[in-house]
């Protein structure tokens, strides 16, 4: 899973290139028990932590999709394992993509992109990911394995607020944010203009540049208004079963 995330980040094509590596390799720390995570600074109820100051990812191996067997660990199929896929592409996420503007909406959502995407045996099913999201975002998930449950009629106020709401505020309904946000990045990528997710390269570009807040996104609108944007968000979505209701 670890080679095979980092691969999938790095053909991504929008330039991740980030990451600290030391000796040549990534930091990640496993662990064994809940209680030594905690100690070594992982939040209390996380399922893992990226710490973008140290570059280093930290996950219990609760959050892995595993379970003990003697003194083996074994995949458990009643579990999620995209934990560990979420927080390296956290860790490989260049800085510029968490400055205002980028930082929680595209971060956390290109984040849920990956992790969600079916990993079976090596392989990520990049072109079954789709329907993958859809049921994460709407329910619990293939199988039943974890999901935001937003249903198909998902409600948001506008998306000039949610794009710049401060980070704590952001975490504070993840549920929401991350599973919306996921349906966003998803939109960029593969629906918006010609579906060559040029605005949003262009817009990640605009943040290695120096861009930030108002000026960053004004490359991802590129021309449209605010509510412009939104009546596309919602007509893509609304054919593939998602309505999206801006405003209320």
């Amino acid at each position: 899973m670890f080679e095979a995330t980092h691969l999938y980040c790095m053909t991504l094509p929008i330039g991740m290139t980030g990451g600290r590596q030391i000796d040549g390799k990534y930091q990640i720390l496993l662990f064994e028990n809940e209680a030594d995570y905690i100690k070594e600074g992982g939040p209390p109820g996380s399922a893992g932590v990226f710490m973008g100051d140290k570059g280093i990812i930290m996950v219990p191996l609760t959050s892995l999709g595993v379970r003990l067997v003697g003194k083996t660990y074994v995949l458990d199929r009643d579990k999620t394992n995209k934990t560990l896929p979420h927080e390296i592409t956290h860790q490989l996420t260049p800085n510029p993509f968490f400055e205002a503007g980028s930082r929680g909406w595209f971060t956390e959502g290109l984040a849920e992109y990956v992790a969600v995407t079916p990993y079976t045996m090596g392989t990520y099913g990049v072109q079954v990911n789709l329907n993958a999201l859809k049921e994460y975002v709407t329910a619990y998930g293939k199988g039943g394995t974890g999901g935001r449950n937003l249903g198909k009629e998902i409600r948001i106020n506008s998306l000039k607020p949610f794009f710049f709401q401060d980070y704590r505020t952001f975490v504070a309904n993840a549920n929401q944010t991350y599973g919306i946000s996921a349906l966003l990045v998803y939109y960029f990528f593969h629906f918006d203009g010609d579906g060559d997710a040029k605005r949003v390269k262009a817009f990640l570009v605009a943040l290695h540049e120096g861009k930030t807040d108002e000026a960053a996104i004004t490359v991802l609108l590129d021309g449209r208004s605010y509510e412009e944007l939104e009546k596309e968000i919602a007509e893509k979505w609304k054919r593939k079963g998602i309505t999206f209701t801006f405003g209320g």
